[in-house]
């Protein structure tokens, strides 16, 4: 598994969309993006996520055993 960003800023109510390579490309793993602070940053099942307010948050994105982490910050 890939993900397109470690680090990403956004300013106050923009959105963005991570874009994950799973590997094997024929892999049937869900995928999961949790963030470690709502109050700054929503994230949808999809992977799309918009940033709510000023603030440093995480993004977890996890695929069976895999785990990548982007870092948030909101301006």
């Amino acid at each position: 598994m890939k993900l397109n960003r470690k680090k990403l800023t956004l300013k106050k109510g923009k959105t963005f969309k991570f874009k994950v390579t799973l590997t094997p490309i024929n892999s049937r793993d869900r995928i999961t993006y949790v963030t470690s602070n709502k109050k700054v940053v929503k994230v949808y099942r999809n992977g799309r996520i918009k940033a709510l307010k000023k603030g440093k948050a995480k993004i977890t994105v996890i695929s069976g055993k895999k785990k990548f982490v982007c870092k948030i910050t909101v301006k």
